[in-house]
């Protein structure tokens, strides 16, 4: 390869991952509808023609900025899943919801994903449903499969609405990783250390996962 060639190469790389930090800023600001490619090209430091040459589509481009984003931590979810269930003993509930949320948790604190997936939840269906079933499917789907092991006793249905709300949990303390002052009593501080945030997030989604139905009051 010759060096001219390397170089363009190199050069083609800075440009994405330049134009990829700028568009995980401007969403993360602006949502989707109040960003624009010529702002995202402004910031990058690149012009239209460069955006649309390496990405296509605004649409698109928020879905590489959030592949990038969540990339390794789905891999290192799959990856810890596939340790659990290839143990002699199927994994218990409270190892499967480790192995979801500590990926995210245990990231050190950053602004950066948290307020991209805030911003990517609060978009309109239209646009979030699509990007995050695109992004996430895999990883839920075998996650559902592995608690629905762990957990017979519950239906699918009720086992997925419980899923999304340890989502929802989750999404909400890596965005707000402090206890806001109005729910501080007494002695209570702003922020636990993050190894005490997973822990007491992992005992809430298994308390809400592994619930029991409620009665039938009916006659």
């Amino acid at each position: 390869m010759s060096a001219s060639v390397r170089t363009q190469r190199a050069d083609s790389a800075e440009t994405r991952t330049r134009i990829l930090n700028a568009s995980e800023q401007l969403f993360s600001e602006r949502g989707y509808s109040g960003t624009s490619l010529r702002a995202i090209a402004e910031q990058a430091g690149v012009n239209v023609a460069s955006a649309n040459y390496h990405f296509g589509s605004k649409a698109r481009l928020l879905e590489a900025a959030l592949q990038r984003a969540v990339g390794p931590i789905n891999s290192e979810r799959l990856q810890r899943l596939d340790q659990l269930q290839s143990s002699s003993q199927p994994p218990i509930l409270a190892d499967i919801v480790r192995a979801f949320i500590e990926p995210v948790i245990s990231k050190p604190r950053s602004e950066g994903l948290p307020r991209l997936l805030a911003r990517v939840f609060a978009e309109p269906s239209a646009i979030a449903v699509p990007l995050l079933e695109h992004t996430f499917r895999p990883v839920a789907a075998r996650f559902l499969a592995a608690l629905e092991q762990a957990l017979p006793g519950v239906s699918a249905e009720d086992l997925s609405w419980r899923f999304q709300f340890v989502i929802g949990a989750m999404v909400h303390m890596a965005r707000f990783h402090e206890l806001p002052a109005m729910f501080r009593n007494g002695d209570a501080t702003a922020a636990d250390a993050p190894a005490s945030q997973i822990e007491k997030l992992i005992a809430f989604a298994v308390a809400g996962l592994q619930q029991s139905p409620e009665p039938d009051t009916c006659a």
